[in-house]
């Protein structure tokens, strides 16, 4: 009975530890309340956790991200929250699909400061190590985009295990 127990609890843990990090794009987002319409960054920050479930398309998070900086403004503070929701994971179901979906809409983000930009992928993903690597990269230094999409992109720098969804 201890060692069901224990598995129980290892089990949880590992899947609490992949749930819940939308939460951390959405307290970037809420937390640019300076910025904007009253009311306006809490409205978007709502809009955070829809993006990046499983079931959303992927290239929603990248209209969101547009969205947050033609609304709130191109101060760096918001540049930097929408960047972040840009390279978040977006959540996917393991039990209907084994691989994520990127963006395949080479017009997104059309916000400049943040193409270049490429999405971190659940570390259990093949070439997950690679991926996650260049979204580090990314967020400091954007790659130079030539135009391509964010799954081209994500291509281009050597992680190509994902399924491409168009807006």
């Amino acid at each position: 009975m201890p060692a069901k127990s224990f598995v129980l609890i290892a089990f949880a843990t590992l899947g609490q530890a992949r749930f819940g990090q939308e939460g951390l794009v959405q307290d970037k987002i809420q937390a640019l309340s300076n910025f904007g319409p009253p009311g306006a960054a809490g409205t978007l920050a709502g809009q955070t956790p829809g993006v990046l479930l499983a079931g959303a398309n992927a290239c929603a998070k990248l209209q969101l991200a547009d969205e947050i900086v033609s609304t709130l403004g191109n101060d760096p503070g918001v540049i930097a929250g929408a960047a972040a929701l840009v390279a978040a994971e977006k959540n996917f179901n393991p039990f209907a699909q084994s691989i994520p979906t990127l963006c395949s809409d080479a017009s997104l983000p059309a916000t400049p400061e943040l193409r270049g930009i490429v999405p971190l992928v659940d570390p259990a993903v093949g070439g997950a190590d690679i991926q996650n690597a260049n979204s580090a990269h990314s967020l400091q230094t954007p790659f130079d985009d030539n135009g391509l999409s964010v799954a081209d992109l994500s291509a281009a720098q050597g992680f190509e295990n994902f399924t491409a969804e168009a807006a």
